[in-house]
């Protein structure tokens, strides 16, 4: 049966009432909620299939085991509500039945990576590079989500990324959700030690890095894919550690002559044991990832003339902001193409015509201010793959609210030591390889 977070369906129904059951199936929660069948159990709690009689719908509920070194369901709850996007599970509400706490979310139907990668290796093929890169890039994307909300995953494993028949990616079982500040709190190794940052398996991650652990494991994943086999052996901590110190993983390019050496570099940068030299930001990984697919491997962008320079939209209803903008990115990413709308409308049509890698988007323009823009550009499926900056004087809560519930998660405010405050910026963005050396 699969972890906790997947919802793969049981082999065998436990009968009614079975005491190991949070939830016995037929039970009715809040009037509302039927408990069909268990879809899952871990040591956390389980989740469950149920009916939604109100909208007619079938819904996954996720109900935990009270323990007190547990992080309360309604962490979870309250970190994923926050997030809309494709790559994370939906949540709908949260209730509470008999004292219990439960989480009503999205109900997904597919199959693990787990499961996805055994039937693939079991028949004799092997992933390719891009299939690679379709799988991995939108966990990459999802968890950039999170990570800009101040919270980290901690437990990315191909058993929390589940495939669904539509062929869309999905993150699941955020059960030890925490936020950065609180990555070792716990006086507990959390996560799976085949996956684990050497950090995280020492216990010694520096506050804050939580989200280094996270990428960490993800370069574990893509690597597994690329390969059929872990980059460190091992199932327990100790064996992982061990294996750990006794050198770097096999070179992707030796086991894989066909990966791009683009592909190769940026999976070896997730894996990096120096947190400190891992590729920084999710968003940063991700936009490697995007320069592969695109034939555009970002080791190149910078250096071959050849190759497609990385695209910028400014829009900005000031004319002499946008000037200094556009010099400011010219200098930080050199060989940079910029272009320049001076309203919503226009940056609809520079968009329509083609897509950029970022865009600087001011909030606050006349007749279609940046919300707007940014709402359209959802409602049409526009700009999906574009890492979009909001650029304020100093943008109102609910204006941050809104653009966090459309996936718009880097903020740039103007003033004083602007150039400073876009480097930044366009490095989590874009990854520090193509900014001009300081």
């Amino acid at each position: 049966m699969r972890d906790l977070g997947g919802q793969a369906v049981a082999a065998s129904e436990p009968p009614f009432g079975d005491e190991n059951r949070i939830f016995a199936t037929g039970e009715l929660l809040d009037g509302v909620y039927e408990i069909m069948q268990l879809l899952g159990r871990g040591g956390m709690g389980q989740v469950f299939e149920a009916h939604d009689h109100l909208l007619n719908r079938r819904v996954a509920i996720k109900a935990a085991w009270p323990n007190p070194l547990s992080p309360p369901l309604r962490n979870e709850a309250r970190a994923l509500a926050a997030f809309q996007h494709r790559s994370l599970v939906g949540v709908y509400t949260l209730g509470e039945h008999r004292g219990i706490d439960y989480l009503v979310m999205e109900r997904i139907y597919g199959v693990s990576l787990t499961q996805h990668a055994s039937t693939r290796f079991d028949g004799g093929e092997r992933f390719s590079a891009a299939e690679v890169i379709e799988l991995v890039l939108p966990a990459a994307e999802g968890l950039s989500v999170v990570h800009r909300a101040g919270l980290v995953h901690r437990d990315i494993k191909p058993d929390n990324i589940m495939l669904t028949p539509a062929q869309r990616v999905v993150l699941m079982d955020f059960g030890l959700v925490l936020p950065q500040f609180d990555v070792n709190g716990q006086q507990r190794v959390a996560g799976s030690p085949p996956y684990m940052a050497p950090e995280a398996l020492l216990n010694v991650a520096e506050p804050g890095s939580g989200h280094l652990v996270d990428i960490f494991g993800l370069g574990v994943v893509a690597y597994e894919l690329m390969t059929g086999f872990r980059p460190f052996a091992g199932m327990t901590i100790r064996e992982v550690i061990k294996s750990h110190s006794d050198g770097e993983p096999r070179p992707l390019q030796e086991v894989r002559p066909d990966c791009p050496p683009a592909l190769a570099q940026a999976i070896q940068e997730m894996l990096n044991p120096d947190p400190r030299l891992r590729v920084q930001s999710a968003e940063a990984a991700a936009w490697q990832l995007r320069a592969v697919k695109e034939r555009r491997a970002v080791s190149e962008a910078s250096a071959s003339p050849e190759a497609a320079p990385i695209s910028v939209l400014i829009v900005d209803d000031d004319v002499d902001l946008a000037k200094i903008l556009t010099f400011y990115v010219r200098q930080i990413v050199p060989g940079a193409n910029v272009r320049v709308a001076h309203d919503g409308e226009a940056a609809l049509r520079e968009v329509q015509s083609d897509e950029p890698d970022v865009m600087l988007l001011d909030l606050h323009m006349p007749r279609m201010n940046g919300v707007e823009v940014c709402m359209q550009l959802r409602g049409e499926g526009l700009a999906e793959a574009c890492s979009i900056v909001s650029v304020s004087a100093g943008a109102q809560e609910h204006d941050v609210q809104l653009l966090h519930q459309l996936g718009i998660h880097h903020f740039l405010e103007k003033g004083s030591n602007l150039r400073g405050r876009l480097r930044t910026v366009l490095g989590e963005v874009c990854g520090d390889q193509v900014l001009a050396a300081e």
